[in-house]
């Protein structure tokens, strides 16, 4: 027999377990217990590990500007950009076009179309673009010597070539604008390097746009010939 260390009482040493040192087994299973309370309040004490929140993939995406040079084509070849601003310009005219049909503007007189002769290509193919992208540069060249900015040059030069289209038809103006703003601009792009190498480049515009009425008047004249 033995005495408890705790409540003075005799018990047995043979009916206690090994790891109760000295004690009864009602002391060492009343210590057990307060241990285990003890380990669980220390445990609901301790706030739990905030979890890692899902970041959107959006969110890690950043938000790139639209910059005009975006629409520019990568390569440095003269005529590749020609063939990418006629594309702009055809494509802008075209949705004019669509909306005019859909406006029920007029159609135009006979005045208004090429009899489709020689004269008629070589006037729309060469003439043409030489003549009018000079008129062009023109404008633009003085604007630059009153420092003007470079939108007023565009606008400015694009509204006063576009004036010299109206007769015999004036919506055909506001048909061509767009393309002759993407001209001067393209010439202000190109002019950083040559002023002729941008005069080159929009009489090649100029001439690629002028392709299609071309073909379309030497059809004409077939049909009525």
């Amino acid at each position: 027999m033995a005495i408890c260390k705790i409540c003075g009482q005799k018990y047995g040493r043979w009916t206690t377990p090994v790891s109760a040192h000295g004690v009864c087994g009602d002391c060492f299973e009343a210590e057990l217990s307060n241990e285990r309370e003890a380990d669980e309040q220390q445990k609901e004490d301790v706030p739990p590990a905030p979890l890692a929140q899902e970041t959107p993939v959006t969110a890690t995406k950043p938000i790139v500007p639209i910059r005009w040079s975006s629409f520019l084509p990568r390569s440095r070849s003269k005529m590749v950009f020609a063939l990418v601003m006629f594309c702009y310009c055809w494509a802008i005219s075209s949705f004019i076009s669509a909306w005019r049909y859909a406006a029920h503007v007029r159609s135009p007189p006979r005045a208004f179309y090429l009899r489709g002769d020689v004269a008629d290509v070589v006037a729309l193919l060469l003439v043409a673009p030489v003549i009018e992208s000079l008129i062009l540069i023109g404008v633009i060249e003085l604007l630059r010597r009153a420092h003007a900015p470079e939108i007023a040059q565009v606008l400015v030069a694009a509204i006063f070539i576009s004036e010299l289209h109206v007769w015999p038809w004036w919506p055909h103006g506001f048909i061509v604008l767009p393309a002759f703003c993407i001209m001067a601009a393209s010439y202000l792009y190109w002019r950083r390097i040559s002023w002729k190498q941008a005069f080159w480049v929009i009489v090649w515009i100029h001439a690629l746009n002028n392709v299609i009425p071309a073909v379309n008047a030497i059809g004409r004249a077939m049909r009525h010939a």
